[in-house]
């Protein structure tokens, strides 16, 4: 991995992360010897935290791990290189790489630091010692997903490790994984301790990592199985040159083992995922929001059931925030109008990801997803032009109910999808500036569901405890409960695989996932190609096998002489 050479200096903190704020305190190019002396572990730790910002500056993290998958669409020209498959020398891609070996050789270098630093309090050092940790195999696991075999810096370089290191096995690279949050668990303090300070990463937030990770390898590494998933052409072309929209199918796919986790037992990390998930179910420190109105409000922020999010402050123009608010979700355009008119909110869920609720009470939806906007007003006729969305309501507007007016007019185009509401969640949402939304990295939803997945998996079907417990998210979520679902028709191993792989596609919509739940099942290309080449809006969905990983960037294959070639296809 390449390092600049400021990285052989300790840039402590971007910001401070104190209680539920972020503090700002700037450090620059501080040497590592000086923190030490001064005791300063907190701006180590914010210094290893503050590379994550780095990610959201422009953009890049979010056009990498939202962009490659079967359920994001948008206008064309917001696709052309991560959306439509042409990864190679893009920029973002080159940025999630690098900013992400600086987090990993911050973390090293910092955790040499801390452990220098005599007199801290005890339980404070530690668990400097372990959020540093934590952030190392988080950014290992966000690697290793999408490049497979990675040059592995157990130590940094500030302390003598080489500066070009081989590439390490997909295998070598887990294992030290875990062994690195296994030490965090048992360092970090947990969300419930009187010292904890929230926006910061728990012992609960390295459990749940944990979980995540042995279900990963549990799914990559089963050699086969089928999986159903809703989806398919979008459009069907008609003889008269018109086209046809077409409903989401269920299709089942049968899966391959990926690539580089043929030495993994899947049912033996399918058990330690299981254990795992439940110790955190049981440990108390996280607890669902009682709604996805209370989830995303921004009095919510940094609330239980986060378990790891960016941090941002509410600075218009700075690192501090970013602008994901407006591509998911829009923001009041008071600039162009003589009235605030709903801009952007261009990357939405495509219709096939709604039609995929057979609950229409389901408040991802009903709350969810934006339903009725004020889109356009002519400032000469002092007229508002409101579009609503999903086209099944005109039901609805035909009568002037449920909110909706006669007059309203459907979105059409490529803008014709679910903007996400959860994206809102901000301190305001006027105006073409950064604004504070936290980045959720982890949930606690999430460990309901790895629960379940690898219960299913261990069990050869869903027993009585995992229908319970998913059935607890289903309540909150205003859904049909799982339980009452296998009363009606009884789960299958297969068709509860399925129904787990289709939450997470519900509940986590647009949060940078599902590009790697199609990854590690292995049905990536299969649903893809499935598509077919285009979707409605024109972007290329259809993939190869090159795709099933990110091309390393240009610039660490000429750097490391132990690296003579890309990923294949690259």
């Amino acid at each position: 991995m390449k390092f600049t050479k400021i990285l052989a200096t300790c840039t402590a903190g971007l910001f401070m992360m104190n209680s539920c704020t972020l503090d700002e305190e700037v450090y620059t190019s501080m040497a590592g010897e000086v923190v030490v002396q001064e005791g300063n572990y907190s701006a180590l730790v914010a210094g290893a935290y503050s590379t994550l910002g780095y990610l959201f500056e422009w953009g890049s993290y979010h056009g990498v791990v939202n962009l490659d998958n079967d359920y994001q669409s948008g206008p064309s020209w917001a696709f052309t290189t991560m959306g439509n498959g042409n990864f190679y020398n893009d920029g973002s891609l080159d940025n999630f790489y690098f900013y992400y070996a600086q987090t990993i050789d911050r973390a090293n270098y910092h955790y040499y630091l801390v452990k220098q630093i005599a007199g801290a309090p005890e339980k404070a050092k530690n668990n400097a010692l372990g959020e540093l940790r934590f952030l190392k195999a988080w950014a290992l696991f966000e690697l290793v997903q999408g490049y497979g075999p990675l040059p592995l810096y157990k130590y940094s370089i500030e302390e003598g490790n080489d500066v070009n290191l081989p590439r390490s096995s997909v295998k070598e690279v887990y294992e030290h994984i875990i062994e690195t949050l296994q030490e965090a668990e048992t360092l970090l303090m947990p969300r419930t301790d009187s010292e904890y300070k929230k926006g910061h990463v728990c012992r609960g937030s390295a459990k749940a990592l944990l979980a995540k990770v042995y279900a990963t390898i549990g799914s990559a590494s089963m050699p086969s199985g089928s999986v159903t998933v809703q989806g398919g052409p979008p459009l069907r072309r008609n003889e008269d040159g018109g086209t046809t929209e077409l409903m989401p199918k269920p299709i089942t796919h049968q899966k391959r083992q990926v690539a580089g986790y043929e030495e993994f037992d899947s049912k033996e990390y399918y058990k330690l995922a299981r254990a795992k998930a439940l110790e955190v179910l049981q440990e108390g420190e996280f607890k669902l929001a009682s709604s996805q109105q209370e989830l995303w409000s921004y009095a919510y922020k940094n609330g239980p059931e986060f378990q790891f999010c960016l941090q941002t402050l509410p600075v218009s123009e700075s690192i501090y925030g970013h602008y994901i608010h407006q591509y998911y979700y829009g923001y009041w355009n008071t600039a162009d109008y003589d009235v605030p008119v709903w801009s952007c909110g261009y990357y939405t869920q495509r219709d096939h990801w709604y039609q995929m609720f057979d609950d229409w009470d389901d408040e991802r939806i009903t709350w969810g997803v934006v339903h009725r906007y004020p889109g356009s007003y002519n400032n000469e006729t002092k007229t508002m032009t409101w579009y609503y969305y999903p086209a099944r309501d005109s039901i609805y507007v035909n009568r002037g109910e449920n909110g909706y007016e006669k007059t309203d007019q459907l979105t059409t185009g490529a803008y014709y999808g679910s903007k996400l509401r959860k994206f809102g969640a901000t301190s305001d949402i006027k105006g073409d500036v950064r604004l504070d939304y936290n980045w959720p990295f982890m949930r606690y939803a999430e460990t309901y569901l790895i629960f379940a997945e690898a219960d299913n998996e261990v069990n050869n079907g869903p027993s009585a405890e995992a229908l319970s417990i998913v059935s607890e998210l289903n309540r909150r979520n205003n859904s049909t409960t799982a339980v009452d679902r296998n009363k009606k028709t009884p789960f299958t191993q297969e068709s509860f695989r399925s129904y787990i792989l289709e939450e997470r596609a519900k509940e986590f919509a647009a949060e940078g996932m599902r590009r790697n739940d199609l990854i590690r099942w292995g049905i990536y290309l299969q649903v893809m190609n499935a598509i077919g080449y285009y979707d409605e809006n024109d972007n290329i969905k259809e993939r190869e096998e090159k795709h099933l990983l990110f091309p390393l960037p240009v610039d660490e294959v000429n750097a490391n002489p132990y690296i003579d070639k890309n990923n294949p296809g690259w």
